[in-house]
């Protein structure tokens, strides 16, 4: 799968808590299917956490449209987290993936990430 920010790099399938994600050799971005990121929530992912902590989340950027990797053609929706506002995660409102830039993940966990999720993504 390429990935949406580098366009031509292949992205690297690895293993966190028994889940596969991928993540951008290049960039360092996350790609997470809809049952990869519920899954993640569920487990330890300080393995997760300390690579991507590495790197800075950009805030308050947008930066351009990215598609989705799966589904090739279609556009990520930006959702700008109520909780961290300022971080703008990219959303694919056909297969539920969801991709973070280098950085956004571990920005994101400074609170209790289940809880965080749930508001992000409207769930109850």
């Amino acid at each position: 799968m390429l990935c949406p920010k580098c366009e031509n790099k292949e992205m690297e399938t690895q293993s966190v808590a028994g889940i596969e994600i991928d993540r951008c050799p290049e960039c360092h971005g996350i790609w997470l299917d809809a049952l990869e990121l519920e899954s993640l929530l569920k487990r330890d992912i300080k393995p997760l956490l300390e690579a991507d902590g590495q790197f800075e989340a950009v805030t308050r950027q947008e930066g351009r449209r990215l598609h989705c990797p799966r589904c090739k053609g279609t556009y990520l929706i930006k959702l700008n987290s109520r909780l961290r506002p300022g971080t703008i995660v990219d959303s694919c409102t056909t297969c539920f993936g969801t991709w973070l830039d280098a950085g956004e993940l571990t920005r994101l966990a400074g609170d209790d990430f289940a809880r965080l999720i749930a508001k992000l993504f409207g769930a109850p």
